[in-house]
Parts: C-alpha cells; sequence; structure tokens
C-alpha cells in the first residue's frame, strides 16, 4: 500500500495564501475581550494578595 505524499512547505504556503480571512464573529470578539479581561483582573487579584500577604522584607 502507498503512503500518501505530504505537501511540501511551498506547496502548503501556497495553499495558505489563496484561503481568504474571515472576519470574527461577534461572539468570538466577546469571548476574546472577556479572556483579556478576566485575565488582567486575577493578574491584579494576584499582585494584591502576593503584596498583602507575603510581603517583601522591609
Amino acid at each position: 500500500m502507498d503512503e500518501p505524499t505530504r505537501p511540501t512547505d511551498a506547496e502548503t504556503a501556497r495553499e495558505l495564501a489563496r484561503v481568504e480571512a474571515e472576519p470574527l464573529l461577534p461572539a468570538e470578539k466577546w469571548l476574546i475581550g472577556g479572556s483579556l479581561t478576566l485575565g488582567a483582573v486575577l493578574l491584579g487579584l494576584l499582585l494584591w494578595v502576593s503584596r498583602t500577604y507575603f510581603p517583601a522584607g522591609g
């Protein structure tokens, strides 16, 4: 049984260049924004907890 041939990098690049970009759906934009906001809030919370309960020497 013959193995399927794999496309070369050049063939893959040409194929990807032909594909049109699809715009993000509103739900996808909301999920991205929500994830970034949640990440920033949780990072701030972690910073506050670490400075409040585990202060650096000084």
